[in-house]
């Protein structure tokens, strides 16, 4: 019996999780009513209630999915596996694009609109563990200076992407990755002549 209602569970939080990205593309959080949301999922008020307190849970449940994503890509592509620190970045940074992939017009609302500052920060706070990986086992320098490190480097790759969806160009997100690949691992002296 408890199995049939943990399958009621998620199919509610399901389908208020994807009532939710719907309606962030097509507005600004701020104007997303619990009551909109309610109808939207097929639910409602009270029963949104029993599985959310408010809109911020359903934002943190919507980062966690999307960091799950990263993840899933990066154990996808046998991260750990791999043993060049540029091998490992460029998955990185794939496993990243193709969470945005996935969908383009959500990914988009969340990088370019502060009010979802969440997945920059998400995305900010893999790169960063990863950088202080790499950098930490061969540097004598502390926890402080190799977080100051991690935070430049992944706040940068995180500016490049926030810019890029606002004006693409015609840059593809590939070109992006493989920018923000060769700019870590090569500084700006790559670009100079």
């Amino acid at each position: 019996m408890m199995h049939k209602a943990d399958k009621r569970v998620e199919r509610t939080r399901s389908a208020i999780l994807k009532a939710f990205k719907e309606m962030i593309v097509e507005k600004d959080f701020n104007d997303i009513t619990i009551k909109e949301l309610a109808i939207r999922a097929g639910i409602n008020r009270k029963t949104f209630y029993l599985h959310y307190e408010s809109m911020d849970e359903i934002l943190f449940d919507l980062s966690l999915e999307l960091s799950d994503k990263i993840v899933a890509g990066l154990v996808k592509r046998d991260f750990f596996k791999h043993s060049s620190d540029e091998e490992q970045l460029n998955i990185l940074i794939d496993a990243i694009s193709e969470t945005i992939n996935s969908d383009y017009t959500l990914a988009s609302k969340l990088i370019t609109n502060d009010t979802y500052h969440f997945f920059s920060r998400e995305i900010k706070n893999l790169v960063k563990e990863y950088i202080i990986s790499k950098i930490s086992p061969k540097s004598d320098l502390d926890s402080r200076h190799l977080s100051l490190i991690g935070d430049f480097v992944a706040s940068g790759i995180a500016k490049v992407f926030k810019e890029w969806f606002i004006k693409p160009g015609d840059l593809s997100l590939n070109d992006i990755a493989i920018l923000i690949s060769n700019i870590v691992y090569n500084g700006i002296h790559a670009f100079s002549k």
